[in-house]
């Protein structure tokens, strides 16, 4: 298991397979890296793709204090300096696109491209904007979760995968990826990264991103509208979208091959 290590002495486990054009892979809230399992072999036959575990999440450590977006980000931007990462793009899921739109605006980092898969600019929905979820409903999770942890972790869960995805072949091992609790985030960290998306409005920072930049969605994701990702792709600089039929939460995982040719594709376009 391969460590890095951040100013601040905590321990971020990372995986790193291939060579070429970097490509860093960020995960979801309450996940951890062993979702790109799908992407990391594919993808290591042309790039050097490395996968990160955030602070408190997988096998990487956490400390005491607060973790929010703006602790990630510097997180995040340590971690590409210390491995010398150049000309990198990243790649974030759900979390991760916020947490990549607040490294972009906050912290100068050798990216040159983005893909933003099933993210939001602003998790809660606002008056004007409504592909949020609604704040009744995040203001639940989150009191839900310091009442019963698992039960929270349970209905979002439930929300991950689209009516047609439940019934796939291999759901189960999807499932298992997602959900499995060895890999469960502290309570302290999941509550704080969740307070930190309920209350970041980040559509500012949008407007100033000219990156190339490649949003991919699920139509049918019941965390962060599709609409999100259409927001994006009218307010960033330099984007095209992909949007999966069908498809919930997860595109990367239940439509993998799709998801891999059109990255793969727009790789390529760089």
């Amino acid at each position: 298991m391969s460590f890095f290590t951040t100013p601040d002495g905590v321990k971020l486990h990372y995986q790193s397979a291939g060579s070429g054009k970097p490509l860093l892979f960020l995960h979801g809230w309450s996940m951890c890296s062993r979702v790109w399992r799908y992407q990391i072999e594919w993808f290591a036959q042309k790039y050097q793709v490395t996968t990160l575990d955030l602070r408190g999440h997988g096998d990487s450590e956490s400390v005491n204090g607060k973790c929010n977006l703006a602790s990630l980000a510097r997180d995040i931007t340590h971690f590409i300096v210390g491995l010398g990462l150049d000309k990198l793009t990243l790649v974030g899921w759900s979390l991760s696109v916020s947490l990549i739109l607040k490294l972009m605006s906050a912290h100068p980092v050798p990216v040159d491209s983005l893909v933003l898969i099933d993210g939001s600019p602003c998790f809660v929905s606002r008056e004007d904007f409504p592909d949020g979820l609604p704040k009744v409903v995040v203001q639940r999770m989150i009191k839900r979760l310091d009442s019963n942890f698992a039960r929270a972790l349970g209905e979002f869960h439930g929300l991950l995968l689209s009516t047609e995805e439940e019934k796939m072949e291999k759901r189960d091992k999807i499932w298992d990826l997602l959900t499995n609790k060895q890999y469960l985030p502290k309570l302290e960290v999941a509550r704080d990264l969740l307070r930190s998306l309920a209350f970041e409005d980040l559509r500012d920072e949008v407007s100033t991103i000219t990156l190339p930049t490649l949003l991919m969605h699920g139509e049918q994701d019941k965390i962060c509208p599709a609409g999100a990702s259409q927001y994006m792709k009218e307010h960033l600089g330099s984007a095209e979208i992909a949007l999966f039929p069908e498809a919930g939460h997860a595109p990367f995982l239940t439509r993998a091959e799709d998801f891999n040719t059109l990255l793969n594709t727009f790789l390529q376009s760089l």
